[in-house]
């Protein structure tokens, strides 16, 4: 009897306790949110906050949930009564000054560097990763990005049942760009009534003193970083040295063979 009523104290006391640190995916958030902002709410008071960079722990990429945890982060800092920085204009930001960084870690002087570029004080950011078979477990701290510091941090554990479809990789976790086999030079064609061997337009490849065909942009199949280091193949072939974009963390890059 003693053994049957530590059992029961412990199913009355402690199991719903247990349970409960377990949470839906919105109210996962709001207890996530509102755990941060109590850790330190004079570092956050009157604050420009800025949300970004919540990537899966393992494969260091946002995966689709991604977006959904850093809105769910957004809407709990404003309706709290925090100044949070638009999310276009965070995202404008990473998008366009992404290519002048080798990735995105997002570590604390990362974090900071980013943080000044879009006006912020404080950069909300974080980790995720599948805890068991139905749960979520998401880490979140808060730095300063005038001291580079880590000034709040929280995490909380959500069930994985209505959140499973987005727990993968952007895009569905297909390769974003793929190259083609290398085209075949288009065949050259005479112009009408001009003469046997000569090009369109009347001249010759052996005399061009009338006329002077522009060079051939040297074309690149890679997208790299600032190193040189391949990120991506792209989709069809660019002048090397122009813009490129490669999906997940990867980001902007430049043009390579």
């Amino acid at each position: 009897m003693f053994l049957l009523g530590l059992v029961v104290s412990w199913y009355i006391v402690v199991a719903p306790e247990a349970i409960a640190q377990t949470y839906d995916f919105d109210e996962g958030i709001e207890v996530l949110t509102q755990g941060l902002i109590s850790r330190n709410k004079e570092a956050l008071k009157h604050k420009k906050i800025a949300v970004l960079g919540i990537i899966e722990s393992k494969s260091k990429k946002k995966w689709e949930i991604s977006s959904h945890i850093e809105d769910g982060i957004v809407d709990v800092l404003v309706n709290s009564g925090y100044t949070v920085i638009e999310r276009r204009r965070v995202d404008d930001v990473i998008k366009k000054e992404i290519k002048k960084t080798t990735d995105l870690w997002f570590d604390e002087a990362q974090v900071a560097q980013f943080g000044k570029l879009v006006g912020a004080d404080i950069v909300v950011t974080g980790r995720y990763v599948k805890w068991g078979r139905t749960m979520l477990r998401i880490s979140i701290r808060a730095i300063s990005v005038s001291k580079g510091k880590i000034v709040a941090v929280n995490k909380v554990k959500i069930l994985t049942d209505r959140i499973a479809e987005l727990l993968k990789p952007e895009e569905g976790g297909k390769p974003p760009v793929s190259v083609p086999e290398k085209p075949s030079p288009a065949p050259k064609t005479k112009a009408k009534g001009s003469q046997p061997g000569n090009y369109p337009g009347g001249y010759s490849p052996k005399n061009q003193s009338n006329r002077l065909a522009p060079p051939a942009p040297q074309m690149g199949y890679y997208c790299c970083d600032q190193f040189g280091n391949k990120r991506c193949r792209l989709v069809q072939p660019l002048p090397i040295g122009g813009s490129c974009f490669c999906y997940g963390v990867q980001g902007y890059g430049y043009v390579c063979q």
